[in-house]
């Protein structure tokens, strides 16, 4: 069952989630309030509230709480309450510097180990990314990316770095970008053709450079939306 589907009421109890993916679900929702609008920057998070709000123990919900925080979607002070930070476009940028080095490694290491069945899955995920941009499915092509982008640091067989990754959840942080910039989504994931290309060659240091290249101009306009600002 989706976060995305827990009916929101203030006055009562949610649903109660499913018990195996507990702190999952409740990060979920939580990053959806945000993405949403109904978390607004500054709003506090309270942890017996979201507790009783979703039917849960709060030990799932501080275990949600303290992974966003990691990521950067709450900020806790000392001594006072977490609460939903504000995203300027230049705390998108360091995201995008960060992953981009983490993935660029990925990409490097991956080629040696590109097996045609893995060259075949990122094939059929770009196939479906691509008829999702067309349809403008931002959920779908978010979570698209994520596959894709997923395999490679599978197939990069450095397991320190897929845990690095998977903990930093970039794919949330597409959604945020792409809510704050007028990327197409068609475009977006046609950009992913040249990326496989350069896997395709089996050359470390092409396949590196097309990754930090195809992550850092997604993330580049959004340094231009942050001088429009000024």
């Amino acid at each position: 069952m989706s976060a995305a589907h827990v009916k929101q009421d203030s006055e009562a109890s949610e649903s109660p989630l499913p018990r195996t993916i507990l702190s999952d679900q409740v990060k979920e929702f939580i990053v959806e309030a945000i993405l949403g609008g109904k978390f607004k920057p500054g709003d506090r998070i309270v942890e017996s509230s979201l507790a009783h709000r979703l039917g849960v123990s709060q030990a799932p919900v501080r275990e949600a709480i303290r992974d966003l925080v990691v990521m950067g979607f709450l900020e806790t002070e000392p001594y006072k309450s977490t609460s939903v930070r504000s995203f300027s476009p230049e705390e998108l940028w360091d995201v995008y510097t960060v992953r981009a080095a983490l993935e660029s490694l990925a990409a490097r290491l991956a080629v040696t180990r590109l097996t045609e069945a893995d060259v075949e899955t990122l094939q059929s995920i770009l196939d479906e990314m691509v008829e999702a941009g067309r349809k403008q499915d931002l959920d779908g092509m978010t979570r698209l990316d994520n596959d894709f982008h997923e395999t490679i640091l599978k197939t990069s067989g450095n397991k320190l770095l897929y845990r690095l990754w998977q903990a930093l959840q970039f794919g949330h942080w597409t959604i945020v970008t792409a809510k704050m910039s007028s990327f197409d989504l068609e475009y977006l994931a046609f950009r992913h053709e040249e990326l496989l290309n350069a896997l395709k060659t089996r050359d470390p240091e092409k396949a590196m450079y097309a990754m930090r290249r195809h992550i850092e101009d997604l993330g580049k306009p959004l340094l231009e939306l942050e001088n429009d600002q000024e």
